[in-house]
């Protein structure tokens, strides 16, 4: 069992194999929401910080921990023994670790991260704030992966019906809504990303994340059918014929980035930046028209139904 300080080593000897100057980890997934299974919570595993917001920086002489104010003696505690020092902003003076390496890396230097897990919206940020530092950035660097011997598998929990006795919609019903809302923006196809809105439209529900009923996937919808990108092994059968009849076709969950780069046919497609990984948006061919926006069904499930409404008030008395 390796101490964290003996996993900084390893990661340091990699970023002097790969030349890279600075290596970012954020603790996020391909998903970029709140909550993370156990397979992408790097930051814990290599620094022993167990708070629900960090990102690390890795040079070869600093390690860095940001968080939030929630998290500072915390943070101070896990991370006593670790080779990690928490960057805490100057008093009245907000301060990141973008701002850090706009201080401390030298022009030209290289900076790399895993594209999976940063977003699209993250990196032209970063990028932004470092455009006078002739930086040379490599996106899809993943440094973590052989190192982490005894990973988390990722999860593989069954999915379920969400009934419309609960959802107030039928999924026919919201997949129609949605394409309308696509021909009303003009685009082609939508991809999402965020595991609630593809739950939201397809009334399904999962047990991949603990007090988060969700089962992890991506989706890409076009005015014929939905690629759902998901381990089939995770929807039961009778989920399955639903979805064969409704023209919702499952596909591997790791053939998302390929499928996009494939899909030659469509000349435009909405994405939520914020959402998007960068390795995602990367696959997108560059012909295409990309139109960037809150997603479609985060817009719809954002106005609750009759239904809805009626049972988060059951809920709230249940509650109470």
């Amino acid at each position: 069992m390796t101490t964290y300080v003996e996993r900084l080593a390893l990661v340091r000897a990699a970023l002097k194999q790969n030349r890279i100057d600075a290596y970012i980890i954020p603790l996020a997934d391909p998903h970029l929401g709140e909550n993370i299974s156990d397979h992408w919570k790097i930051v814990p595993w290599l620094s022993g910080f167990t708070g629900s917001s960090a990102t690390i920086v890795i040079t070869d002489s600093f390690a860095g921990l940001w968080t939030d104010s929630r998290y500072f003696i915390q943070a101070e505690k896990q991370l006593a023994v670790s080779g990690f020092i928490l960057m805490k902003p100057i008093a009245f003076t907000p301060s990141g670790y973008i701002d850090w390496l706009d201080e401390n890396i030298p022009d030209g230097s290289t900076i790399a991260f895993d594209g999976r897990i940063f977003s699209i919206a993250g990196f032209r940020k970063l990028e932004k704030c470092l455009k006078n530092k002739k930086i040379i950035f490599k996106n899809d660097c993943d440094l973590i992966g052989d190192l982490w011997s005894d990973r988390p598998l990722m999860p593989s929990s069954e999915a379920w019906d969400h009934p419309v006795e609960y959802s107030g919609r039928e999924r026919s019903f919201k997949m129609a809504e949605v394409r309308k809302e696509m021909k009303k923006n003009g685009v082609d196809l939508h991809l999402l990303t965020s595991v609630d809105d593809i739950m939201w439209l397809l009334n399904i529900r999962g047990n991949d994340l603990t007090y988060t009923p969700i089962c992890i996937s991506f989706a890409i919808i076009d005015e014929a059918q939905i690629l759902l990108f998901v381990d089939d092994s995770k929807i039961p059968q009778h989920l399955a014929s639903e979805f064969d009849r409704l023209g919702i076709v499952m596909l591997p969950y790791e053939e998302t980035a390929g499928m996009i780069s494939s899909l030659t046919e469509a000349t435009s497609i909405l994405i939520n930046p914020s959402t998007t990984s960068v390795a995602l948006y990367n696959s997108i061919p560059s012909e295409f028209r990309i139109v960037e926006d809150i997603s479609i069904p985060a817009q719809m499930k954002a106005k609750k139904n009759k239904t809805e409404i009626e049972n988060i008030s059951r809920v709230m008395i249940k509650d109470g």
